[in-house]
């Protein structure tokens, strides 16, 4: 029976090397060759779409994965943040 332990980050390393590869996937030939067709959205070709597309959403994922990998930062710092007192040579 799989554990239903709440997701951490330890997955967050594996997720790194993984998004990589995946984009990687998402951008070689006989998928991309799916989208090289006459279709235009816009006046813009649906490859370029796709492929900004794709740019786009690796890079979201990648800011995100950066957030959670970073050891300094916690959701809770940002709230419980000490307000930046007066100059007291004022």
């Amino acid at each position: 029976m799989p554990s239903s332990r709440p997701p951490d980050s330890s997955t967050a390393p594996d997720a790194a090397v993984a998004l990589p590869l995946f984009g990687l996937f998402l951008l070689m030939p006989p998928l991309i060759g799916l989208f090289a067709s006459h279709l235009d959205i816009g006046g813009v070709p649906l490859i370029v779409i796709y492929v900004f597309g794709i740019w786009a959403a690796l890079i979201v994922c990648a800011a995100l994965l950066a957030r959670r990998l970073d050891p300094g930062h916690s959701d809770d710092a940002d709230a419980a943040a000490p307000s930046v007192a007066a100059d007291p040579r004022r």
